[in-house]
């Protein structure tokens, strides 16, 4: 199958160079030009890109930029930089001589260009789909070590926990676990298995993010299976001035530190990045404070319903260090002014650490290859062709002997996407793709090496129409045909209506979800002593929900604010519990489930350089068995940011203050007596400070304290949806612009 999705892909281009053979030869016109700021500096690492053509550049540490193209037809360049307000003019190649570009500080992000909603580029206002943007400037004020504590800190109704027997990162978001999440590395979705059915997390180096664009709901019309609770979508840099470095270490008094570089050029048509890191952090552990209250619910000798509260039991629990190497690289040519080709390589090393280290390691690794190409047919229609090969691995090295593969998943994915504008007011966006995966997995028959196998065929549609210039409509549809389950088709439609200051969207889609092969297939004795066994289950029903979702959105001036509410019901959800013989556990689809939300964001940008940011998340999640509501998903939770900046010269300071808060909530389980045991987990509250310099030749210094006020999880042991926190963290990272060092 691998290689014939390559001949594919090579039969499918090799069409297109001949035709373009002729304009390869085409002379080339410059179109030269300078971009500044307010204040006339210039705005090194700019984008300008020729709209309807594969054609852009960057500026250079002067803001000067050159553009080739092969005709002297009238076109227009959009030149964006990351806090300022676009700007578009049209010029003639070879008449105008060089051209001047002035950008003004936006008051909001709502003119920056997102791409995930509707796999077309559009600005945030107007896309039908409310779309939540982190930038690189937010990823700066947070200073985080991993993609986990950028998250937490900016998407409220998000929780990272630790997955039981793994010990690894699990994710739940908007009361979804982190199967139900997609995530995407520029557009293509994350293969491999960290915790159980969550991604590993750890494969995403947040040094290298160039922005992330999340998506509430079921997205699966665009991005299919996985994507029933929503997609994260994750922009990684490229190379955006004629030389681009940077240089960075942090080091944090929590045992953990990190080493990044990265180097590239964008020279004409020719643009590589590649990048290096190297990241650890040591595992530790923690101790209960206090006993967890456990209330036992029975009935009494005179059948009376009695309940008994237990505060005796204190435990421990240990979180997983890791040493990371992950190199990242990047290559595109552009041909011409309407054809592009790229390809994306990534390496990564995962060591895991133990708190206790035993005689043998568990190391996480991949590599991944990812070929694409652009193709502007016209101005109005545009071909782009991906190919996704990836192969992550589990292994478990030991000092004296050879290392053992334990889990193996190798996965093709390759897609065929047009883009059409149609009548100015119609976008369609039609595509196929072909998906396979080869999964070995240490729960197949006990770890022996057992392999299975599934394949997906892709079509969809989806027209967005701007009937109006207040009021636009996107509608698609899916329909996956996999090997062992056939056809099914999922709908979406979305709304959305403007009216001055304020936009109104709203919605419906369909979530479909197939059982993972682990849900399938699995025989596995939990803990290797014969206490129990996980079995999979080969009845297994697709997961399929429905969610309605209604927003409104105010935008005026300095503010920018919204309020959103979405109902979820789920059927088939699939569950792991207790088998019909009472001791093993076996997955089952359940009767159905819901998830009710509601969503609230306020933002205010001064602009004296203050910015103020506060949402706000509740989530009713219903999981219920026999009555019992096994959710614990906290309904309430907090982030909020505070950011100020002030320049002084050629010294730009800054403080940011960025903080969480989760609701305490009530949760049951059933023990091994069969009974029901209800705990309550205790609300909790982090914050992080932030100071920070940007200096004169591209150096900045971060000095940060994280987790300010030393807040420390009571019962570490009880409740694993979280992860514990340890104290205050004091760290300083250190990074320089070696471009701006050099002025390049």
């Amino acid at each position: 199958m691998r290689n014939g999705l390559l001949i594919l892909f090579l039969i499918f281009l090799s069409p297109c160079l001949m035709a373009d053979e002729h304009e390869n030869e085409a002379p080339s016109f410059k179109v030269k030009g300078v971009v500044v700021d307010e204040k006339g500096e210039p705005l090194a690492g700019a984008s300008v890109w020729v709209k309807g053509t594969v054609v852009g550049a960057g500026t250079n540490a002067k803001g000067e930029f050159t553009v080739k193209l092969t005709s002297r037809e009238k076109c227009v360049l959009r030149v964006s930089f990351t806090g300022y307000a676009p700007k578009e003019r049209e010029v003639v190649p070879g008449l105008d001589s060089l051209f001047h570009f002035a950008l003004a500080p936006g008051d909001n992000a709502l003119n920056e260009v997102v791409i995930t909603g509707t796999r077309t580029m559009k600005p945030l206002k107007d896309v039908p789909v409310l779309t939540r943007v982190i930038s690189r400037e937010d990823i700066a004020q947070i200073n985080p070590l991993d993609l986990q504590s950028l998250l937490e800190y900016e998407m409220p109704g998000l929780q990272f926990g630790l997955a039981h027997g793994s010990g690894l990162p699990e994710l739940k978001f908007q009361g979804s676990a982190g199967g139900y999440v997609l995530f995407l590395i520029d557009g293509e979705r994350v293969s491999g298995e960290g915790s159980s059915n969550n991604i590993d997390y750890s494969l995403i180096d947040v040094d290298n993010i160039e922005r992330i664009e999340v998506v509430k709901g079921p997205m699966s019309t665009l991005y299919g299976s996985q994507a029933m609770g929503g997609v994260v979508n994750i922009i990684t840099k490229d190379a955006d001035r004629p030389f681009t470095g940077n240089a960075s270490v942090r080091y944090g008094n929590n045992d953990e530190s990190k080493y990044s570089l990265s180097l590239g050029t964008k020279q004409g048509r020719f643009s590589a990045l590649t990048s290096l890191s190297y990241r650890t952090r040591d595992a530790y552990a923690l101790k209960d404070e206090v006993g967890q209250i456990q209330y036992t619910h029975y009935k009494d000798m005179y059948d009376r319903d009695s309940v008994v509260a237990d505060t005796s039991t204190k435990g421990m629990t240990s979180v997983k260090g890791f040493e990371i190497w992950q190199v990242n690289q990047k290559l595109s040519f552009t041909f011409n002014d309407r054809f592009r080709v790229s390809l994306d390589g990534t390496y990564y090393n995962n060591h895991i650490l133990e708190y206790i280290q035993e005689k043998e390691q568990d190391v996480f690794s991949t590599y991944k290859l990812n070929p694409k190409m652009f193709y502007a047919i016209n101005d109005r229609h545009i071909l782009d062709l991906s190919y996704v090969f990836e192969n992550y691995e589990k292994k478990i090295e030991y000092k004296k002997s050879p290392a053992e593969k334990r889990f193996g998943d190798m996965t093709h994915n390759m897609r065929l996407n047009y883009t059409g504008y149609l009548h100015d007011r119609h976008t369609l966006t039609a595509g196929i793709e072909m998906n396979t995966q080869r999964l070995q997995h240490y729960w197949f028959d006990n770890g022996s090496g057992k392999k299975f196998d599934a394949q997906t065929y892709v079509l969809y549609l989806q027209e967005d129409w701007k009937v109006s210039d207040s009021f636009s409509i996107l509608a698609g549809v899916r329909s996956d045909c996999h090997s062992e389950y056939g056809f099914h088709a999922s709908p979406k439609i979305s709304l959305m209506y403007r009216y001055g200051v304020l936009a109104l969207r709203g919605g419906y889609g369909m979530g479909f979800r197939i059982p993972s092969l682990k849900e399938l297939h699995s025989e596995y004795d939990m803990g290797g002593q014969g206490f129990f066994m996980i079995y999979g289950n080969e009845d297994l029903e697709p997961e399929i929900s429905h969610q309605g979702t209604l927003s409104a959105e105010v935008t005026r001036g300095i503010f920018n604010g919204s309020v959103s509410g979405y109902y979820t019901r789920y059927f088939d959800e699939i569950g792991l519990g207790l088998s019909s013989d009472g001791k093993n556990q076996q997955y089952y689809n359940a009767d159905n489930a819901t998830r009710t939300g509601v969503d609230v964001m306020a933002q205010f940008r001064f602009r004296n350089g203050l910015t103020l940011r506060g949402a706000y998340a509740y989530i009713d999640a219903h999981s219920e068995v026999d009555g019992y509501n096994m959710a614990s998903d906290r309904p309430h939770s907090v982030t909020f940011t505070a950011n100020y900046s002030k320049t002084f010269g050629k010294v730009t300071l800054s403080v940011a203050l960025n903080g969480r808060w989760m609701s305490s909530v009530e949760t049951w389980y059933k023990n091994s007596a069969g009974g029901y045991v209800q705990n309550e987990y205790d609300s909790r509250t982090f914050c992080a400070l932030n100071l920070s310099g940007r200096f004169p030749r591209g150096f900045r210094f971060t000095a940060g304290l994280d987790n300010l006020f030393n807040f420390k999880d009571k019962n570490v042991t009880a409740d694993q949806s979280v992860t514990p926190q340890r104290g205050i963290g004091v760290l300083g990272t250190l990074s320089v612009n070696l471009a701006d060092l050099f002025k390049l």
